[in-house]
């Protein structure tokens, strides 16, 4: 409830011709909120909402599209700053392409001071945010700045199976929009952006990439089109060994130095292809980007593999979700820097053993 974001957000230009109403959602039922904010709220079109009890971001979501009547919805997040003429931008672009299922709208991070940012943007957790300036067209974009068609969302609404501070509930909501209407891509409007501040004042947040991960590990089996198999996971590859390694010890087959050579022989790997990738994608050669961009991994992963456990769902070991709408994803269909060094690195391993 953060009156200087909130105050500007409730403020902007109003499109001509154009009915709009705002509906803000606090999902906190001891927020209080500022005699500023209470008398913008009071005003016609702005609708102040406070759940009696933490509903998670999906159950608020849902709420304030069944109280909206609106043909088209627009979420914004609640630490953006948009431009000013965001809703002119957006009612633009509904005049001029009235037959889409949506818009994706620019979300810009400042530029990365701290290593741990720079890392973030070096590992592409967050290519999401920019797509709507390089792509035309994506498959989904990110809540904090998107607009859907009523028409297209039909009796769609957010899951509430993710997590409930977020993460994957918007690629899942955005998955089953395009289903419903032919696979149809959202289109980008990359004049209607918004500027992200960076979470935690620049500290690293290492709970983010974790809970991005378990939210993500629900996408392959409620979107089974778009799955397939890939290359096991650090995480992965290491609960893999600790169950079969002693299980070849005992046989024989293997000794405990050789087993102990392959779990720190699979550590290194993972972070020397990892570092490659970081040090290609940031163009420059950081080792404190490179120590954070292979912690971000590992996290991310570890949060992709505890999802799949706390389900007893097994068979995702392995399993891997197209983010970016694709129906045919055969086995090892991608190929990336990342991937090649593995390719390379693991037989060497294994024949080394």
């Amino acid at each position: 409830m953060d009156e200087k974001i909130l105050l500007p957000i409730l403020n902007l230009k109003h499109p001509e011709e154009t009915v709009v109403q705002f509906f803000l959602m606090c999902d906190n039922p001891n927020a209080e909120i500022s005699k500023a904010l209470s008398e913008a709220c009071s005003k016609p079109g702005v609708h102040f909402i406070k759940n009696e009890i933490n509903l998670g971001v999906s159950a608020t979501r849902n709420r304030g599209i069944d109280l909206s009547k609106a043909d088209w919805i627009l979420f914004l997040d609640d630490d953006i700053i948009p431009v000013e003429d965001i809703l002119v931008r957006y009612a633009e672009g509904i005049r001029s392409h009235p037959e889409e299922i949506g818009f994706i709208g620019p979300i810009d991070l400042p530029a990365p001071k701290h290593p741990f940012n720079k890392a973030v943007i070096a590992n592409g957790s967050m290519d999401i945010f920019g797509v709507a300036r390089v792509k035309e067209r994506f498959a989904w974009g990110a809540t904090a700045n998107i607009m859907f068609s009523r028409q297209a969302i039909g009796e769609l609404r957010f899951s509430s199976t993710f997590p409930k501070m977020g993460g994957g509930e918007d690629v899942d909501f955005s998955y089953q929009v395009r289903d419903r209407n032919y696979r149809k891509m959202l289109k980008s409007l990359s004049g209607a952006s918004v500027t992200h501040p960076w979470w935690g004042n620049e500290k690293p947040v290492w709970s983010r990439p974790f809970r991005y991960g378990i939210g993500n590990s629900y996408l392959p089996n409620r979107h089974p089109g778009y799955a397939y198999y890939d290359f096991l996971t650090a995480p992965e590859t290491l609960l893999i060994s600790f169950l079969l390694l002693p299980v070849l010890i005992l046989l024989g087959f293997i000794s405990w130095t050789a087993a102990l050579y392959f779990v720190l022989g699979v550590l290194v790997i993972e972070a020397i292809a990892t570092g490659i990738q970081i040090i290609k994608r940031s163009r420059s050669f950081s080792p404190a980007v490179i120590v954070y961009g292979i912690g971000l991994r590992f996290i991310y992963e570890m949060g992709l593999l505890q999802g799949s456990l706390s389900r007893g769902q097994l068979q995702e070991i392995g399993l891997r979700f197209n983010f970016e709408g694709k129906t045919a994803n055969p086995p090892f269909y991608h190929s990336n820097t990342r991937r090649l060094v593995k390719w390379i690195l693991y037989p060497l391993l294994i024949g080394l053993l």
